[in-house]
Formats: C-alpha cells, structure tokens, sequence
C-alpha cells in the first residue's frame, strides 16, 4: 500500500506542479496585455495516512494539491500615449463598463477607450464605460451611474452678461466735450458714433448675443474734472434693436455714467450710470409689477413726434384707466382701447393711420395687475433723443466771449426749456433769474412784492391791493429784469422817485465859479433814511471869509429841506449834511476841493446844485406817472416808452383807499422781483460771484449736487459799489434740450453682481424678450455699502490713457475639437469657440475582496459572492485611485520573476517524475521477487 501511496504522492506533485506552471506560462503570455494582472499559484498537502511506528500511531502524507491560484493587483508601469481617452488608474479601482442596453456590469483596468460612430465612450470591445453626467459650467454630476455618451459635439452659443475693461485714464488730460453722450451720432461713412475730438480715449469690446452672432461695443471716456471722468458706452446703430431706441438718432447709445477717482492715490472712488430708455421714459410702476416688470412695444413710432409727460393709468381690478385730466397736451386725445391685468393697449393719437382701433403702443406686465396699481411714464421727442444740454446760448456784457460752460448733471436736465435768462447785478454782485413774464403768472404772482405804505394818516388795505390792486403790461414786462428795491413818495400832487440819494440825482452836477473855487469833485454820498424825493430841491453852499462859519449852507426857501457845512482840518474835504426832519438818519455829501485851489481871504462865493430824484439804478431810463383819471394810481413804465398806456406796472392805490388822503411825504416801497425760476425748473437755484455762476436745476442743495450747470469766466465780471448796476449787468439767456430718456441705474441693483449693468438687445425679441442685462466690470464692486477695488482696477495716473486688459464672457457656438480627462474622472470638451465645456465623469469601483472577482476574458472581470458588491465612487475618493490621460496601464508581470518561478516548478516537476521512477523501480523488485 505504502508504494502505491508513493506512487499517487509523485503523481500529485507532478499535476499540480504542471497546474502552476500554466499560471506561469499564463503568466508570461499576458506580458503585453494592458491592465493585466499576474497570477500565482500556492500548494497545500491533502489527506493524511495513520501507520503504526514503535513511538505508536503516525501520519504519512498522500500528496499535494494547488491551493489557491491567486492574481497580484499591484499597478502596473505607465505607458504615455497620444489618445486622451486612454486612461489609466493610479491606485485601487477598476473601471465600470457595461454592453448597451445590459444591465449586466464589468470590470476592467484597461482604460484604452475611444469614442464609438455613436459617442460612447468605449472599451475596444464594444463595452460602454459607466460615470455620472455633470453640469457643464460647474462639473458638478448629478443622476446615477450611466453610459457615458457624448452629445455635445457642439458647443451652443451664449450671450454676454459681463464685460471687463481695465483701463489707466491720463490724469493729465484735458476735458474735449461738456456732455460726452451729447456728441453721439453715427457717421455712416466711417461708421463711427463719436467724433474723435470729442473724448480723450476709447477702446473696444466684443459681446455675443444668445445666438452667438458677435457685436462690437465701444467705451468713450473723457474728462470732466481734475478726479471724474465720463464714459458712454455705444454699439452700431443698426444692430442696436431695442425696442424703444431703435430707428432713432439715438440709436447705438446704451448707457452713461461717472467714474470717480481718488485725488491722491488715483484709485476708483465710485462710480455711476445712466441707461438710455428711449421713446419712453420716467417709468413709475406702484403695485404688484416693479420697473423691470413692465415692457413696451412701439406700435406706430409716427405718432411719437412731441414730448408728453405724465401719462398715467390705475387698474381698477378689470381694466386700466386712464388718468383723463392729467393728459399732456400733445397726447390729450390718448385712449386705452383693450387692457387686462397683464396687458395694455394705448392709442395716443386716434386721428392717427391706425385710427382708434390698432394700438399705437402695447405694454405687457410680467405680474398680474392687481386693484390700485397705477403705472405712469413719459413720451419722449425721438429728434435728439438722448440729447441733455444748453443750446442757443447768447451773451451780453462781460460775459460775452469770456464764457465756459461745465454740465456736471445733465441727468437733471428732463425738460425742455427755451428762453431761460440769468442776470448778473454788478452792484449788489448777484445773480438772478431774469424771467417776468414767470413772475407775473398766476395764482402767485411776484413780480411787485414786499409793498408796504408809510402814511401820515390814510389807510391803506395793502394787503388786497397787492392781491387785486396790481396789473401788467398785457404787452410785455421783459424790461423789468433785475432785482430791484423802489422807493416812492407823494409830493402832494403826484407821485415821485424817492430812491436812496446817489450822485445821478444831483442834476447837472455842482454849479460854481472855477476861477474862485478851481475844481469841486463829489467824492463820496452817504444816503439816510429819507430818500432823495424828500430831500429834492435847490441847494447853495456860501464860502465867506469874513464869517463864522466861514461855510453855510441853506435850501430853496420855499423848501423845509435843511442844510448843514463842515469842513475837515485840513480844509480839503466839505462835508453836506442834508435833512427834511432833524430827527431823521440824514443824508451826506463829500465835496473835495482841488489841491490847488486857493481861496479869496477877503471875498465870498457860493456854489449850488440840485436834487432830482431819479429811478433805481437799475432801471436809470424807467418813468413814473400819476393818471389824470385818477387821484393816487401810480404806472410805472420801466421800458423808457412815454406812452403809459403800455404802462409795464400799474398800482391801483385808490380803490384800496380806506380812508383820509394822502398828504405831503407820504411813502410807497415795493420790490421789482424777476427772479423765479423758469416753470419747467421751478425748483432752481442760483448761486455764484463775478467769477462763476451755478445752477442747481433741481434744487437738490446736497453739497455733491448743488453745481448741475455751471458758467465760469475766464475774467472777473465787473463788481463792487463803483459800477452802474445798469450799465455794467451782464446777461446770459439760454434754451435747456431736455430728456427723461435717461434712467439712473441705482446702486441697489449692484447689489447681486456687485457692477452697474446696462441693457442691449440685438434680436429685437417682442417685449424686450432677447434684451440682455450686461455688467460693466472696471475692477472696482459694490459690497452694499463703498466700491472695494480689485487688485487689478481702473485707474488715474499721469501717464497715456490705455487699456490695461479687457475681456467679455460669452461666446459664439463652435464644434468640438478635442478631449480631456482630469486626475478626478472629469471629462471636458474643448471646442473651437474657445471654450471647454465639462461633459461627464468617469466612474471607478472597488471591491471588499478583489480576488473574489471572476475572470471574464477580455480584460474583463465580474463581481461574484466572494468579491462582494462593487463600491462606486469618484476617482480620488473613499480609497479610489486618480486618473492619468494619455497613459496606459500595462501588465504587472515581471518576465525575471516568472523565470525563476519556472525553474524552481520545472525542478519540482522533475523531483515527482523522479518519485514515480524511483516506485516504479522498487513495484518491479518486487514483482520479480514472486519469481
């Protein structure tokens, strides 16, 4: 039995030995195969025999099996490739694939995959590699594991929604227009929109629209003061489509704005912009639809040709309604002939082609209207649409050829004004509004206030007389255009100038013998309180050396007026003290006596002169009458005509006598006062010197606002106490072009993007549908509260203007041009628009026991029972080896290792054969033993 065992022990070792030499030979067949992994074999004893020895009971062995034939997953060596698809995995992991349709799924480490007729990203077998699709912006996946199959073989366009420009704006330059956006108008020629030497520097920017066709925009900057600039941001006119621009002069010109920089350090301050609305504008939505909410269609753009403003509409819960009584005079015929809570349909002119039927402009609401919702707008004049500015402007006195004009806000500048005048009082160094004609307009008018009698004994009820007891020229009142203090006494009979005393109101000058007194010269005239109407009559002035005083002085007799002499030390100087009341705040005369003159010692001699009283400065030519038709009326005729049936100004005193008379000295005061603003501006204000004059148009009076229009001189006006308030006036009158076509974009709307952002629409979609909202990026965001300026910003250095870098996301639609595959599975197509667009991630999975899995051939495996379930993931995650594009895998087999594994199984082999020689020996002894 023992030889027999023997015999099955050698044949054992000899199988199994020749088993392990097939997991060798397999081995180094697979030296080549990509992701192979090598196999080893291990022996285990099998049953034991018991035999009795002389210690006692024993065991002998009956042979050998093969244990276990296992595979090595270390990596194999990397070999680089051209294809991107090829991918190998570094660490543990195996590649997912599965047949289409199947839900039956394989294994592999062979990552030479490419792209089938259909897009499937594939194994050389046909199997379809397995992943997750991801967004392809972000490379986020979503869903479950599926077929990898590429559909993106075209990259779909997209619309620009940010631009960026980066530019240094020489601080050194000089402002080349006064509002940038005035100077746009396209030049079809050369297909320009701003003239080149209306701004200091431009660059250019390509945007895409939501089809992928490419559009040039241009920025113009120029220089307003020595830290802002302005920027209009304009396109071609002929793609610009939005609906409420398009087809007008206007056409082209997006937006505008500010940008203000830091004096010291030139870095953005702030910014600001203006987006141009169009053919409507000033929209105001109170209700269940903001702004943005609200989109018109321009219907019948012939019958916008007038401004009108303040259209307004309420939805009463079924319809709107218009706001009848409130129609601008150019539209007051405007009716809405069919609304609902999303829709509206207006006809502004019914006399129009259209008629009253078809619609001249449609609104659409993005929310449904609810009950109270009102929503009001403006119509604007589409000739210059876009134009904010001061037009016709003429200059007369100082100001003429000495004049220039800064518009610091044109945004204030909404309506059209024509005739506008300021006037500049060199005497009392003012400027005012010169507008009568606004001063006498009804229910206020003001033209004649500040009326106050001083009476002896009458009663006068001024306040009804400045109500209904003052009356205009129907004719004109525009010669009364300064601001000017009248002072009126009754003289008994008739009413007379009693303006404070100047030297116009001496007549003729001093009277006097210029042999005896050389040269007399008034040098100086101190008015009191009584006005040169009380003082009015003749005066003598006696030189007598042989008196005490040697200087008198005394009035017409007839007069009660007094008059008193004094002379200085010196005797150079004669000081006239002229009075009606000795109570009174008197009036003076400074006479100076020429430095030659000698004086007789023994002879007297006088001199004389008059006291006219004559009208304020301000009106040296004006003339005052008391009709014969009436006892106390006064007519004022300020423009130098005789005639007063034209009087300008006429003050019915006797119809608002109370009672008693007027008696001798008896006093009127009033105030000439043109200065209103104009009605289209009626909160204006003026402010300035001889040197500039501001405009505040909307009467804002913040610190930062208070300057929207502004005159500067380059010489001083005449001032000062010396000149003729008359004579040396300067006038500047003016037309304002204006526009609510402009909407200031508010910081508020930075809030989610952090830049400004304005509107293009090159589609021309219904209701602003293809209108696209683009941020304008100079390196500086609003955080809600301040600009914080990026590391690389916009920026004012005394050096050439330039751009430093600009760029624009968008793009048009382009083809896919090649593939690449990240460390982490992601799949990403490059395509000849420029950009990569994220497709899919590859998956990996693992097992608990990789040795558990079942060879399938073709560099396949399967999870069986003893594997466990595949664990899927990402590459890069929970244990998973990365990817390497580009590279492949190859066998794990190291040829020197298996050489040595053959020679030791050949040796082994050769021991068992040897064995089964050995027994077959030892059976024939003993065969031949029976012999």
């Amino acid at each position: 039995m023992s030889l027999t065992s023997s015999l099955y022990a050698g044949t054992s070792g000899l199988g199994n030995t020749g088993n392990a030499l097939q997991v060798t030979s397999n081995n180094i067949s697979n030296i080549n195969t990509l992701g192979f992994k090598k196999g080893t074999a291990t022996f285990a004893d099998t049953l034991y025999q018991t035999i009795g020895t002389n210690a006692g009971a024993s065991q002998v062995g009956l042979g050998m099996n093969v244990d276990n034939v296992a595979q090595v997953f270390t990596d194999g060596s990397l070999e680089t490739t051209s294809n991107a698809t090829d991918l190998a995995i570094g660490g543990d992991g195996f590649f997912v694939v599965s047949e289409l349709g199947s839900e039956e799924t394989f294994y592999t480490r062979a990552g030479n995959f490419s792209f089938d007729q259909d897009g499937a990203l594939v194994t050389s077998e046909g199997y379809i590699v397995q992943g997750w699709y991801v967004e392809g912006d972000t490379g986020e996946e979503y869903g479950a594991v599926t077929d990898l199959i590429l559909t993106e073989f075209t990259s779909p366009p997209d619309d620009t929604e940010e631009i960026t420009v980066i530019t240094n704006l020489d601080s050194d330059a000089e402002s080349m227009a006064t509002v940038l956006s005035n100077l746009f108008e396209y030049d079809e020629e050369d297909g320009t929109t701003v003239d080149s030497d209306g701004y200091e520097y431009q660059t250019v920017v390509t945007v895409y629209d939501s089809l992928g066709s490419s559009h040039e925009v241009t920025i113009y900057y120029d220089k307003k003061s020595d830290t802002d600039w302005e920027y209009i941001i304009a396109t071609d006119p002929d793609e610009d489509n939005r609906a409420l621009v398009a087809d007008t002069d206007a056409a082209g010109l997006l937006a505008r704005g500010t940008i203000s920089f830091s004096e010291s350090s030139g870095e953005i301050v702030t910014m600001t912009m203006e987006e141009l609305t169009g053919l409507i504008g000033n929209v105001v939505s109170s209700g269940n639809n903001a702004v943005d909410d609200v989109h018109f269609e321009i219907e019948d753009s012939e019958v916008i040709q007038l401004d009108g403003y303040g259209i307004s509409m309420t939805y009463d819960g079924e319809n709107w309604v218009l706001d009848e009584t409130n129609l601008p005079t150019a539209y007051e015929d405007a009716e809405i002939i069919y609304s609902d809570a999303n829709t509206v349909y207006l006809v502004l002119d019914p006399e129009s082609s259209g008629g009253d039927e078809e619609a001249d402009v449609k609104i659409s609401l993005d929310e449904y209207a609810m009950s109270g919702d009102t929503l009001t707008f403006d119509v604007n004049d589409p000739t210059e649409l876009h134009v904010q500015d001061i037009e016709n402007a003429v200059y007369v006195g100082d100001v003429y050829n000495n004049t220039t004009v800064s518009i610091n806000d044109p945004s204030v500048m909404t309506t059209d004004a024509e005739d506008l005048s300021i006037i500049w009082n060199p005497y009392t160094e003012t400027w005012s509004w010169n507008n009568p004609d606004g001063a006498t307009a009804d229910p206020d008018p003001t033209l004649i206030s500040e009326v106050s009698f001083e009476l002896d004994s009458a009663i006068i009820d001024t306040e009804t007389l400045v109500d209904k007891g003052i009356s205009y020229s129907e004719k004109d009142v525009s010669a009364m255009s300064m601001v000017a203090d009248v002072s009126l006494y009754w003289d008994g009979s008739a009413w007379d100038w009693n303006e404070d005393l100047k030297e116009t109101d001496l007549q003729d000058g001093l009277s006097y013998d210029e042999e005896y007194f050389g040269s007399l010269e008034v040098s100086d005239i101190t008015s009191g309180s009584e006005g040169a109407g009380i003082l009015a009559t003749v005066y003598t002035v006696t030189y007598d050396p042989t008196a005490t005083p040697t200087w008198t002085g005394e009035s017409d007799s007839t007069s009660t007026q007094s008059i008193d002499v004094e002379e200085s030390t010196d005797g150079s100087v004669l000081t006239l003290t002229i009075y009606d009341d000795p109570s009174s705040d008197p009036s003076t005369i400074e006479i100076t006596l020429d430095d030659d003159t000698t004086l007789s010692t023994t002879d007297s001699e006088s001199f004389s002169f008059t006291i006219v009283p004559t009208p304020p400065a301000e009106y040296a030519n004006a003339k005052i009458s008391t009709p014969t038709t009436s006892t106390y009326n006064i007519e004022i005729n300020f423009n130098e005509e005789d005639d007063f049936d034209d009087a300008e100004v006429t003050i019915d005193v006797d119809a608002h006598l109370a009672s008693g008379v007027l008696v001798d000295g008896d006093k009127l005061t009033f105030k000439v006062d043109p200065d209103t603003p104009p009605s289209e501006y009626s909160d204006a204000t003026l402010s300035g010197d001889a040197t500039y004059c501001s405009i505040d148009l909307d009467g804002s009076g913040n610190e930062d606002d208070k300057e929207d229009i502004v005159f500067t001189f380059d010489e001083e006006l005449k001032s000062g106490t010396d000149t003729d308030p008359l004579e040396d006036r300067s006038v500047i009158t003016f037309d304002i072009e204006g526009s609510t076509s402009w909407r200031t974009v508010t910081s508020d709307e930075a809030e989610d993007t952090g830049y400004l952002q304005f509107t293009a629409d090159f589609l021309g979609g219904e209701f602003g549908a293809t209108e696209m909202d683009i941020s304008f990026n100079i390196g500086s965001k609003f955080d809600g509260n301040n600009w914080v300026n990026d590391s690389l910003s916009s920026t004012q250095y005394a050096t050439s203007s330039s751009t430093t870098y600009q760029d624009a996301d968008g793009y048009a639609s382009g083809d896919l041009t090649g593939i690449g595959v990240e460390s982490d599975g992601l799949v990403s197509g490059s395509y000849s628009n420029g950009q990569e667009i994220a497709l899919f991630k590859v998956a990996l999975a693992d097992f608990n026991n990789v040795n558990g899995l079942e060879n399938e051939g073709g560099n396949l495996y399967s999870a069986t029972t003893e594997s466990g379930a595949a664990i899927t993931n990402k590459p890069g995650e929970n244990g998973l080896g990365t990817l390497s594009s580009y590279a492949l895998e190859m066998s794990n087999v190291d040829i020197s290792e298996e050489f040595v594994d053959m020679i030791t199984l050949q040796t082994a082999y050769e021991a068992n054969a040897k064995i089964i020689t050995t027994v077959d020996e030892m059976m024939t002894t003993v065969i031949g033993m029976k012999r």
